[in-house]
């Protein structure tokens, strides 16, 4: 099971949600835009869009928000 460690409204039906999992016994953190059906407000559901990242990987991609931030305050 996900552990959720954060999320971002998008808009009133969707929002971005980052989970920590696990994956052949290997951790994966997981960036995903999720979806309220007409369900219910708590039944939010992951779509195709997003990301799956190895922790080699959330390495690399953290880098390169240092700098992306570092491109934004030029």
């Amino acid at each position: 099971m996900n552990q959720i460690l954060g999320e971002i409204e998008k808009n009133s039906i969707e929002k971005i949600m980052a989970t920590i999992g696990e994956y052949k016994d290997k951790p994966r953190i997981d960036i995903r835009v999720y979806f309220l059906p007409d369900a219910g407000p708590d039944n939010w559901k992951p779509t195709k869009k997003g990301i799956n990242l190895s922790l080699n990987q959330w390495a690399d991609f953290k880098g390169l928000v240092e700098i992306i931030d570092a491109a934004l305050k030029k």
